[in-house]
């Protein structure tokens, strides 16, 4: 992993202290439906379905929402039973990744109707689970899953469909690896965004992120943003008042051998215990696998880069996620 030989230099030396309050978090990137999730690992098959233990897990490490982010059109139902039958803790995203570009493309109009007849009704569910609108964007770090002509489609075609249904949702970003494209693709489009929104899991320099926050965009990181040196200034460079937090579960692990790990989360509390996937235990974390009770993690990562306390941290990021996707806190006319 990159973040094992990581040159820290210049960064602040001393790990966050312990929090003496109870800290509450929103979780604003996690993948239900992903493989992991229903116990399967390379194709083989582990143990049960689990995802609903993680959530109690979450609860108890203090995170309060969690966002269940939408891949494609797939995961609309699977979702949506999650927050329905956890309505006060789990909201979802609906829209295409940049992996599931290929599936709109080919499914054309009938495909991005039927997306539009989703969000539609999920709109219309009281209490309304739905936090924003995507995961869309640009990914071409995995030109495997999508060229980048059908990425770049995908793209505009559900901005096209968002402002043509004037939703009034924010949007849940995807970039890597495709800034220019990215910025480019969505400047026509800022001033029909009111609600702008988060681009999520962001791996890039500083002066990616200003540009970002400067079209009006929060910025969400995790693990995967803390591999190499130019992310690492990018994250202690976040204004407070932008950032938001995230696991990016089953994904985004911050293993303990890393070298953030090492100086930044001395102080961490210990996270519930783990057995390998052969050994699987309902009660437990499964080892290399993410969940959302490990968000706390990213807090105090975040704190040390920044120098400043993990309250002020999770404090920012709570209030930063609320204020943008509601949660269940904040009544927003959709």
């Amino acid at each position: 992993m990159a973040s094992e030989q990581l040159d820290l230099s210049g960064l602040p030396l001393t790990a966050p202290l312990k929090s003496r309050n109870t800290l509450r978090y929103a979780d604003v990137a996690v993948t239900a439906t992903a493989n992991e999730f229903n116990g399967v690992y390379r194709n083989k098959t582990y143990h049960p379905a689990d995802f609903l233990n993680t959530l109690d897990r979450a609860l108890a490490a203090g995170v309060e929402k969690v966002m269940l982010t939408g891949m494609s059109l797939s995961d609309v139902p699977v979702n949506l039973a999650i927050a329905q039958s956890h309505p006060d803790q789990c909201f979802v995203t609906i829209g295409v990744h940049p992996y599931h570009a290929a599936e709109l493309d080919a499914g054309g109009p009938g495909y991005l109707e039927k997306l539009a007849e989703s969000i539609r009704d999920a709109l219309a569910l009281a209490p309304c689970p739905v936090a924003a609108f995507g995961e869309l964007g640009l990914d071409y770090d995995r030109l495997n899953h999508a060229p980048k002509d059908v990425q770049v489609r995908a793209f505009k075609a559900q901005l096209d469909l968002f402002v043509q249904n004037e939703w009034k949702l924010p949007l849940f970003l995807h970039c890597r690896a495709a800034f220019d494209d990215f910025v480019e693709v969505i400047m026509p489009y800022l001033e029909q965004l009111p609600r702008r929104g988060l681009v999520h899991s962001f791996v890039g320099s500083v002066a990616q992120m200003n540009k970002l926050v400067e079209l009006g965009f929060d910025i969400s990181v995790n693990g995967f943003s803390f591999q190499n040196r130019e992310s690492l200034d990018m994250v202690a460079a976040i204004p407070l008042e932008r950032l938001q937090i995230e696991t990016d579960a089953p994904w985004g692990e911050i293993r303990s051998g890393s070298e953030v790990a090492k100086r930044y989360l001395v102080n961490a509390p210990p996270l519930p215990p783990s057995k390998k996937r052969d050994k699987w235990d309902a009660a437990c974390m499964v080892k290399e696998r993410n969940e959302s009770c490990t968000i706390e993690r990213v807090a105090y990562v975040v704190a040390g880069l920044k120098d400043i306390t993990v309250d002020e941290v999770a404090e920012a990021a709570w209030r930063n996620s609320t204020t943008m996707f509601g949660l269940g806190l904040v009544d927003e006319d959709r």
